[in-house]
């Protein structure tokens, strides 16, 4: 469902710090980034790249992909693998 992709990506990027240290970095960071996952039907993602972004920090959005990779959405009873784009707004703050 959307709002347990939207808790994933919310965790991923909370906890993780990943876009806070970039931020460090580079604190006019700023944009949306939109990766494509592939969600097996054990919940497990088998596959990320982004596939648009505004923010211009090829390195970033790989560590993004990274994380997001050790992230399982949960077996679902009947799921099939799922390919889903996901939008997510990077902003300070």
């Amino acid at each position: 469902s959307t709002h347990c992709i939207s808790s994933a990506a919310s965790d991923v990027y909370k906890r993780q710090s990943i876009y806070n240290r970039e931020l460090r970095r580079n604190p006019s960071l700023r944009g949306t980034v939109t990766p494509e996952l592939v969600i097996e039907e054990s919940g497990a993602v088998s596959s990320c790249k982004v596939v648009e972004s505004t923010l211009d920090e090829p390195n970033l959005e790989e560590r993004i992909c990274a994380r997001l990779m050790l992230v399982n959405f949960g077996e679902k009873a009947g799921a099939e693998q799922t390919t889903i784009r996901y939008p997510i707004e990077l902003l300070p703050g």
